[in-house]
């Protein structure tokens, strides 16, 4: 996104050795970091709504080379750049002058100034208190375009969804199935950690790493496409198995026998090469009765 040309001609070669040594410094510290890992999946979430129903091109980056870097997000159709910089830490200050985080805002925005681009730039921080106190003191050169965020830390992905209703909400949207339980909810949220920890951060759209995501089994995730259904042939084998009813929800086979005495939901989605060797299954052995079927249910 930027060059080390760009950063020398802006603001000189001291500055340019500064931000090399900050942004290997945030590679390398980066391992087995949670915070800004959870940080980032929470904003996934947030945005996958838009990327599915809209198709927005949204990118997301973290540690590129940039002055603040531990998440940028940049949707094609806009002229803005969301930068965030997180501070775990009940020890946050702006600071003066250079080395500073007020001087590494001021510094990200004239770079974003200077590829045509505007800024919204966020402290996030995890204390409440904390981030009452930083928006209150925002140094005046950065106030247009700065504000400090709160994000709840937690060594638990469930209780900070529980306790992030804006996460939540995102899950259950991503999620295959209405009213999804919590562990369903941690299914999604841990393959969407997954998938974001395994992809190239330098650049990575947010629909790839949502379709990483599904490739997990199991992933609950649900699909991005609409009308999908089962094999013609599959849904009157099913339909004559008595007592046996099932739901196509969200791309995923919910099933139950005898009421909900007995019922399930297969692992993985109807657009996966795993459904149609189910589907090819069924076919071939075409169960008659719950008890015949049940062995392809597992």
């Amino acid at each position: 996104m930027y060059t080390e040309k760009q950063i020398e001609t802006l603001f000189g070669a001291k500055t340019l050795e500064y931000l090399k040594n900050k942004n290997i410094g945030g590679i390398s510290s980066n391992k087995g970091i949670k915070y800004e890992d959870i940080f980032a999946v929470y904003q996934l979430a947030l945005l996958s709504r838009c990327v599915i129903e809209c198709n927005k091109e949204i990118d997301i980056l973290s540690q590129c080379f940039a002055f603040v870097d531990d998440l940028i997000i940049d949707c094609k159709t806009e002229a803005v750049l969301r930068h965030y910089q997180l501070k775990n830490s009940s020890n946050v200050v702006w600071g003066d002058g250079e080395k500073t985080i007020c001087d590494d805002f001021q510094n990200q925005y004239t770079l974003n100034q200077a590829i045509s681009r505007e800024s919204e730039i966020y402290l996030v921080v995890s204390s409440q208190e904390l981030r009452e106190k930083l928006n209150k003191s925002i140094p005046n050169d950065i106030k247009n375009y700065s504000k400090v965020l709160y994000f709840c830390y937690d060594n638990s992905l469930p209780r900070i969804i529980d306790k992030e209703l804006d996460f939540r909400r995102s899950i259950e949207y991503l999620c295959a199935f209405d009213n999804p339980d919590p562990d369903k909810l941690e299914c999604v949220a841990s393959v969407l950690l997954g998938a974001w920890t395994a992809s190239d951060k330098s650049i990575a759209s947010v629909m790839d790493i949502l379709r990483k995501a599904q490739e997990f089994i199991p992933s609950y995730i649900r699909s991005f496409q609409a009308g999908l259904d089962l094999d013609p042939e599959v849904k009157k084998i099913l339909n004559n198995v008595n007592s046996f009813t099932y739901k196509i929800s969200r791309g995923f086979l919910c099933w139950e026998f005898e009421d909900g005495l007995e019922e399930g939901i297969l692992s993985y989605s109807i657009e996966t090469e795993r459904f149609q060797k189910f589907q090819e299954l069924i076919k071939k052995n075409r169960p008659t009765c719950f008890e015949e079927l049940e062995v392809f249910l597992i």
